[in-house]
């Protein structure tokens, strides 16, 4: 099992798991209701499903040594997946149905190497436009691969203040962090 479903899938599913029960339960009784009554609750029943799908979308995920992207892809993947699911869902109870919010601006990467942040960029837009295609949703406005600046090229580990000194660098925010360590190739880390 990748690192993506504990640390980025478990707690959102756990969610999903809730607020599947609350609309399920609203849908029931908006079925049972009639006049205004139902139309109050399919209203709370449309803006639950679209809540959570915001809130999927507004998720940060950051991989500090993020080389080709492959983990922040398979994060973009799962995201969109939930949100999909959340949507498909929201035609089974008759609430509106949504176009996916997920993007690769939500994810962060930080990569020292050119190569790698290149091809992480383009991983995660390929990866995207592939997902909203094999899904039924098309493809994004042209042009269809962009930068995506929350990819940085930057050391993740060091970083140096005006004065030359060795300071931590920062981070950009984010709510779950994945990824392996960095690779060191055949060099040694020493204390």
């Amino acid at each position: 099992m990748l690192i993506v479903e504990p640390v980025l899938m478990a707690p959102l599913r756990r969610r999903w798991a809730e607020v599947q029960a609350r609309a399920r339960d609203l849908a029931a009784r908006r079925d049972a209701a009639k006049g205004g009554q139902r139309t109050r609750l399919q209203n709370e029943l449309t803006a639950l499903l679209r809540d959570f799908a915001d809130e999927i979308a507004r998720v940060r995920v950051l991989d500090a040594a993020c080389g080709s992207g492959n983990f922040l892809y398979i994060a973009l993947k799962r995201l969109l997946d939930l949100q999909k699911e959340v949507a498909t869902f929201a035609d089974e109870v008759s609430a509106a149905r949504f176009f996916p919010g997920v993007s690769p601006a939500q994810l962060h990467g930080i990569e020292v190497n050119e190569y790698a942040h290149e091809l992480a960029q383009a991983t995660i837009w390929i990866g995207y436009i592939q997902w909203l295609r094999e899904n039924g949703f098309g493809f994004p406005a042209e042009p269809i691969l962009k930068p995506i600046d929350t990819i940085l090229k930057m050391d993740a580990i060091l970083a140096y203040d005006e004065q030359g000194r060795p300071v931590e660098p920062e981070w950009p925010a984010a709510d779950v962090i994945i990824g392996n360590p960095p690779f060191f190739g055949r060099q040694t880390i020493t204390h």
